[in-house]
């Protein structure tokens, strides 16, 4: 095109950029566009302030529905971030986890009283504290007082190993022998070798290897199906890649876990359909059972069974929240308000700002 052509076609354009900024500033412009452009905005001042590759916001309720994405999801091959973009979501994962459980627990096949160490068939777990005595309801709160395989051991052996799909069993030996924080019942303490034991229990129940009990529980129903355990094939474009600052590409560590307590690599859209299902749709969970799941412990508020709870000026609200190397993810929902907020990322934050306090602040406050 001609320097005049160019001229030409800006001042076709000029008066139209004009108009929606007027109306942008005058708040005229349709409200999906305006709250797009908003989130949009503010995704990308984040990932900017906090030095993030890359990331996923999510804003689903009865005010709109908005999925913006920033970034790049693979800096070797220039791949952009896109909303359909695959994270691996470390301990957001444990959700899925507890559903499983519960829907055994409902089906009659398992039960909240019972010693844990009763359920998991030949797993070996000798020398693990309090795994013979905690019960099942003491390992979905994290009362159990089982000591965590996520240990300076664990790390080393995992950075000679990094694409090593570690079984529950090579986990848990990193918990032998550690000293316990208390006894069952009588402490909380966040431990993921409950639910590396919980994927386990799933797995002896139902007869069948934990990612495909999952994929008939949970994937199938809630219709996740951009969800899967592990990442599968690490050639898949849809991946978004881990970093950090100090070895790059990290991304191995995380897609080949596979076992309870980090299972899930999916998309910000993905984890709306399956909160959705799990609160508000009924599809995974009785109301009663769902009731229970988020009733927490008088050891712990801020914890339920596989959930985390947020009391806010906004109300009250359920989900869980995910970090590892190269990735961390959120995912909330607000009953009172029907409204699902999701944050993904593949990097890891430099402050502990929480970007889905200021979407809920921008959503709720328009809505107030």
């Amino acid at each position: 095109m001609t320097a005049i052509g160019m001229r030409n076609r800006a001042g076709l354009w000029l008066p139209v950029l004009m108009l929606w900024v007027g109306l942008a500033v005058a708040g005229l412009l349709p409200v999906g566009t305006a709250q797009a452009q908003n989130f949009q905005g503010m995704l990308n001042r984040f990932i900017k302030a906090e030095e993030l590759p890359g990331g996923v916001l999510l804003v689903s309720g009865p005010s709109g529905r908005n999925v913006v994405a920033a970034g790049v999801a693979d800096r070797d091959a220039g791949t952009p971030m896109t909303t359909r973009s695959r994270f691996y979501v470390a301990s957001v994962g444990k959700m899925a986890t507890a559903v499983a459980t519960l829907q055994l627990v409902e089906e009659g096949r398992l039960s909240f009283d019972a010693p844990v160490g009763g359920m998991v068939g030949t797993l070996p777990v000798d020398r693990i504290a309090n795994v013979r005595t905690a019960t099942l309801q003491q390992v979905l709160t994290h009362t159990s007082a089982i000591p965590d395989y996520l240990n300076e051991r664990f790390s080393a052996a995992s950075s000679e190993r990094p694409d090593h799909v570690w079984t529950a069993a090579e986990l848990l030996a990193f918990a032998r022998g550690q000293k316990p924080p208390g006894k069952p019942g009588q402490v909380y303490d966040y431990s993921n070798s409950n639910y590396v034991l919980l994927g386990h229990v799933v797995e002896t129940a139902d007869g069948v290897p934990f990612a495909q009990a999952l994929h008939r529980r949970i994937f199938d129903r809630a219709g996740m199906t951009a969800t899967t355990v592990g990442a599968g094939n690490a050639k898949d474009p849809t991946l978004a890649h881990g970093y950090t600052e100090e070895d790059g590409d990290v991304s191995s560590y995380s897609w080949t876990a596979v076992t309870g307590d980090g299972p899930l690599v999916t998309t910000a859209e993905d984890l709306e359909r399956f909160a959705l299902a799990l609160f508000r749709e009924g599809l995974l969970l009785s109301p009663s059972m769902v009731e229970r799941m988020k009733t927490p412990t008088d050891l712990e508020t801020g914890y339920a069974m596989g959930l985390e709870i947020w009391e806010d000026r906004w109300g009250t609200a359920y989900g869980h929240t995910g970090s590892y190397d190269g990735f961390e993810s959120e995912v909330r929902y607000y009953p009172d308000r029907q409204t699902v907020l999701v944050f993904l990322t593949n990097g890891n934050q430099v402050t502990d700002t929480d970007i889905l306090d200021k979407a809920a602040a921008a959503v709720f406050a328009t809505a107030n």
